[in-house]
């Protein structure tokens, strides 16, 4: 072993046993447990960034000795530190009531960056609607008034001017503006015990993702394909699409002709977008898949890994409506699709004092996420339709 190495291993040793007393410590502060953590992330990387210090600084002639310095990063910091609040949070936060609240987040805990990335992630894996791919999706850090500006795109045009000639004016699509906000969602609260999360802290916070996650979809899902808009809740995709004019010919039936006049009705301009796509329920889809072209090829085909008729993507929402007489197609680009996310109101509330539960030394966690949406289609545009199943 050279004597960088057993220089390291010291080093590396010392932090982990001054991380270890710091912990153990049964009268540790908050500060001293965030040291503890930040001496643990210094450690585990000392070796790779000392190795590569190393190789740079012999290049350079520069003293070993020099090397073994300021070898955590502030992101490395910062997250450590972001890391055990949030664990500290988790096993001794509290809200002492269980009223009703009339403001969502009071007293609930921002998650971190890791947290909030994967309850998004989870989200999106449940609707389609809260996905970049699929739509704009907005992340903003707080939760004020968002304007976006409007045209339509269907009418702009250009023409041919001659030189030195003054061109007369032409109506053109005029700019308007459309305002989106954030509306609080709040999951049924879970219970754990005490218990577990001492034990199990990890663990318990995966579950608690995966439950927020598909808690959150369920709501905001549901809000983004029929919400109401108009200032009381974000403006579903099926309540702004404009009508397609088209109706399956036969009851409860989706013919290639049908789906034909519903894509044609959605002008190029919004045809060619990437982001231009199909939603509808998986009933719906079930009778889709059937359907075959003249020559005998399923009208729905996979390209690309994703299934795609008339070459754009299908996706499946278990909130569209079904039955005769239902709006049950979308298409259009749902890249127009404005849906926001507010980075701050990605919160977690720890109650420990719920009623029915303390006795039982459970507490109760409820996950927020604030979303607001609304579809970009100034007056006149239709970047997006519905089609209406047969009565």
């Amino acid at each position: 072993m050279t004597n960088e190495e057993i220089l390291l291993q010291s080093q590396r040793e010392t932090l982990l046993r001054e991380a270890r007393a710091l912990a153990e410590n049964p009268n540790a502060t908050k500060a001293d447990l965030k040291l503890a953590d930040v001496k643990i992330a210094q450690a585990s990387s000392l070796k790779t960034k000392y190795e590569m210090q190393v190789r740079v600084a012999q290049a350079m002639g520069v003293p070993v000795s020099e090397v073994t310095k300021n070898i955590v990063t502030e992101e490395q910091r910062n997250a450590a530190e972001e890391r055990e609040a949030f664990r500290h949070y988790m096993k001794t936060g509290e809200r002492r009531t269980y009223t009703p609240m009339s403001d969502a987040v009071e007293g609930a805990f921002i998650v971190p960056n890791q947290f909030y990335d994967t309850l998004l992630a989870g989200v999106a894996q449940y609707t389609h609607l809260m996905d970049a791919e699929n739509v704009n999706l907005i992340r903003s850090e707080k939760g004020g008034t968002m304007k976006f500006p409007q045209i339509d795109l269907s009418t702009i045009s250009s023409n041919i001017v001659a030189d030195n000639v003054d061109a007369p004016p032409v109506a053109n699509p005029a700019f308007s503006s459309l305002s989106i906000n954030a509306f609080t969602y709040r999951t049924n609260p879970v219970a754990a015990q005490l218990s577990l999360e001492q034990d199990a802290f990890e663990s318990v916070m995966s579950i608690l993702t995966q439950a927020f996650g598909v808690g959150l979809a369920r709501g905001i899902g549901s809000d983004l394909v029929n919400g109401a808009g108009a200032g009381i809740a974000p403006q579903g995709i099926l309540t702004a699409a404009a009508n397609s004019g088209v109706t399956s010919t036969v009851s409860g039936v989706w013919s290639g002709i049908d789906l034909a006049a519903v894509y044609a009705s959605v002008n190029r301009a919004y045809r060619v977008s990437p982001k231009c796509a199909w939603l509808m329920h998986d009933t719906t889809y079930e009778q889709i898949l059937a359907l075959k072209d003249a020559n005998g090829r399923p009208l729905l085909g996979i390209r690309e890994d994703e299934e795609k008729l008339f070459g754009k993507k299908v996706l499946i929402s278990p909130d569209m409506p079904t039955g005769a007489g239902a709006k049950s197609v979308i298409f259009g680009d749902l890249g127009q699709y404005q849906v926001r996310v507010v980075r701050d109101g990605a919160s977690v509330l720890r109650n420990f004092q719920a009623p029915g539960y303390a006795e039982k030394a459970a507490a109760l966690y409820t996950g927020f996420l604030r979303v607001d949406a609304a579809l970009n289609a100034p007056t006149g545009a239709k970047p997006v339709v519905y089609a209406t199943a047969h009565v």
